[in-house]
């Protein structure tokens, strides 16, 4: 089951607004619908927390993509980050979960459209080599 999440300015970094129950096509509205740019006209005010963001979320799979806008509305680029829980074996074999995180720093609207319907298809494998690839990109700029 997907939902999502919103993160505003002024929230806390755990903060988030559940939003409830979404599919691709719901959270595709969502991004479109979100007021980015007054948000981000009131964290380039603030300068402090977190941006403005939307967070996808598969709890059962325990993974999330979060989401945020950058720059205006004629050069807007997104910021992901993409985060899952694994479970990774610890001293005498015994497995414990762990957080993974990766971060891409800038991507177009399209990429976060193929991202967004991977990560709802379930395709976490394609989904994470993609991730992996934007943010080695990002590392190569």
């Amino acid at each position: 089951m997907l939902t999502y999440a919103i993160q505003r300015v002024g929230y806390d970094y755990k903060q988030t607004d559940p939003q409830g129950e979404t599919n691709l096509i719901a959270f595709m509205a969502a991004i479109d619908a979100f007021p980015w740019t007054e948000q981000l006209a009131q964290w380039d005010e603030q300068q402090d927390g977190p941006l403005p963001t939307l967070v996808l979320q598969n709890e059962p799979d325990q993974r999330e993509l979060w989401i945020s806008a950058l720059g205006d509305e004629r050069n807007r680029s997104y910021q992901l980050q993409s985060v899952s829980i694994q479970m990774r074996k610890g001293f005498f074999g015994k497995a414990k979960p762990e957080q993974d995180a990766a971060v891409v720093d800038e991507c177009s609207r399209a990429e976060v459209d193929r991202l967004c319907e991977l990560f709802c298809d379930g395709q976490y494998e394609v989904f994470d080599r993609e991730v992996a690839r934007l943010a080695a990109r990002d590392g190569d700029d």
